[in-house]
């Protein structure tokens, strides 16, 4: 049975600011100098708890652009795949069909939604319209493609029927990363994302944007649940910016009661300054 991620952002909320922590690559070099072990599911679970046992982050997520990344890299033979055909789109479709890479990403999500019962777990992945650019300049190996709102459409069906691959892992939700600067900005372009969201919606999942536009947010209408940004006030999940980190910086931003931080640590940081500026942002004003 998974956590309810809104439900339990205002249980945390009674007590303390709620933050979710992005604390990954700071993890990979402070515990594993600079590589998570993706291909060992009980390696992998154990360096996630030792990560979360240091940042104790209110809301966890597996980063599936990363599992890909390290995925494709031990296994060329599936990025040439990607490339046998030039249109947008086969290159995303070739990668998600892998039947050996689904089965092991299941295998790593099921076993953090076990061992974490009481924390909303979710998986994060590029939005439609980015994994599809992202993947097809991996396999032709190019630069940069166009890729329009209509291929967008096309992608979050790819996705969705990707999707249904984690059904039974106890997941609590999804989070689409936008690429800065292309994120929706109207419920016409959130919309294009539908066939993702109505299977997010049809497992009970929420749906979390995480790239608003300054001056947007979706209406309940569309299934998005939450959004992530950093300039928009009315955004649910504020991002702080990376000036934080710096000597004597401050958050500088009043949280509404239904807001929590965003927090992504710099791989750099410094253990003890990554705790004190933690457990500084927890406290309710």
């Amino acid at each position: 049975m998974s956590t309810k991620l809104q439900n339990h952002l205002s249980a945390v909320a009674a007590q303390q600011t709620p933050l979710w922590i992005d604390g990954w690559n700071y993890g990979e070099k402070l515990l594993r100098k600079g590589t998570a072990p993706w291909d060992d599911v009980a390696a992998l679970v154990s360096f996630f708890n030792q990560l979360q046992g240091l940042l104790k982050s209110d809301v966890l997520s597996v980063e599936l652009a990363d599992f890909y990344d390290h995925w494709l890299a031990s296994h060329p033979d599936l990025l040439v795949a990607m490339g046998a055909k030039s249109r947008l789109g086969y290159a995303l479709r070739t990668l998600l069909a892998d039947p050996a890479a689904r089965q092991h990403l299941k295998e790593i999500v099921s076993a953090l939604c076990e061992v974490h019962k009481n924390t909303p777990v979710l998986i994060s992945l590029p939005s439609p319209r980015d994994w599809l650019g992202r993947a097809h300049c991996q396999a032709r190996q190019v630069q940069n493609v166009e890729v329009s709102w209509d291929d967008a459409e096309s992608g979050a069906m790819y996705l969705a029927d990707f999707l249904r691959e984690f059904a039974s892992c106890g997941l609590s939700g999804i989070v689409l990363r936008e690429e800065q600067g292309k994120a929706p900005a109207s419920d016409s372009e959130t919309a294009r994302y539908q066939p993702l969201i109505n299977v997010a919606k049809h497992y009970g999942w929420s749906v979390v944007l995480d790239g608003c536009a300054d001056d947007y947010l979706p209406a309940s209408e569309t299934g998005v649940t939450v959004c992530l940004a950093s300039a928009n006030e009315d955004a649910q999940g504020r991002k702080l910016a990376p000036s934080f980190w710096e000597d004597n910086g401050s958050a500088d931003i009043a949280l509404a009661e239904s807001q929590f931080w965003c927090v992504s640590i710099p791989v750099d940081a410094v253990p003890e300054m990554v705790l004190d500026r933690l457990a500084a942002l927890r406290e309710k004003s």
